[in-house]
């Protein structure tokens, strides 16, 4: 995929943009109304980070120098996140709920690791992804993540097919909520705040193709995923 160097944003300013969206979503489900415009407009900018998160699963895997060590990190975090998750949206460490978005990024590389293994067969590589994708919709985001890492993965060639699938993907994830909001429907008019899902697209769009960063960049996501989250269930206890 042909990268244009020095113009545009780098791997960790966009990985930085998306964490911030990250915490302003959740801080927005644990202090505001969703029902309010700053709860929509904060749960809006919210979106842009899974769709980000997935682009670079795919762009990870295949620039990774120890995809073992990427599996184990992932996996790492993932069980720490698990508690962090159900503190701060469950009321409780121990809590059963909804697995972390650390879980579905998990499953999101598994499912890019199992599409480029040769030595599967095209049967066996879709019946495995698929059952990824049933495991990743106990988690945030769910099966629309899978999705999401494999429109970018199956559109590797070019950055320009690569955001006309994820496009297609969106419009296909918020017409049914669109058809109900014309109607007026309170819930889908509640939900406005998926036109979000949109907003990834011009930042991936100036991604430049560079990492970025400095050495210990990428644990900064890992490690602020479950410390914000501790944080915001802290607060919210307090409060």
């Amino acid at each position: 995929m042909v990268q244009r160097k020095g113009f545009g944003i780098s791997g960790s300013d966009l990985k930085y943009i998306a964490i911030l969206a990250m915490f302003i979503d959740h801080a927005a489900w644990m202090f505001f109304p969703m029902s309010g415009a700053l709860g929509q407009c904060m749960h809006g900018i919210g979106r842009i980070t899974a769709p980000v998160m997935c682009f670079f699963i795919s762009e990870g895997y295949h620039y990774t120098k120890n995809l073992r060590k990427y599996f184990i990190r992932m996996g790492i975090f993932a069980f720490i996140s698990h508690f962090a998750y159900n503190y701060c949206f469950n009321g409780g460490l121990f809590k059963n709920g909804t697995e972390s978005m650390i879980s579905t990024l998990f499953l999101c590389l598994f499912c890019v690791h199992i599409y480029n293994c040769p030595k599967l067969s095209g049967g066996t590589r879709l019946a495995l992804i698929l059952i990824a994708a049933y495991f990743a919709d106990f988690c945030d985001w769910g099966e629309k993540a899978v999705i999401f890492t494999m429109a970018f993965e199956l559109s590797r060639e070019s950055r320009k097919k690569q955001l006309v699938s994820y496009a297609l993907i969106a419009v296909l994830h918020i017409f049914p909520l669109l058809k109900l909001a014309f109607r007026f429907n309170e819930f889908a008019l509640q939900q406005l705040y998926q036109l979000g899902v949109f907003l990834p697209i011009p930042l991936l769009l100036l991604y430049n193709g560079e990492k970025g960063g400095g050495k210990y960049t990428k644990w900064i996501f890992y490690i602020f995923y479950p410390a914000h989250l501790f944080l915001l269930g802290y607060i919210n206890v307090k409060c």
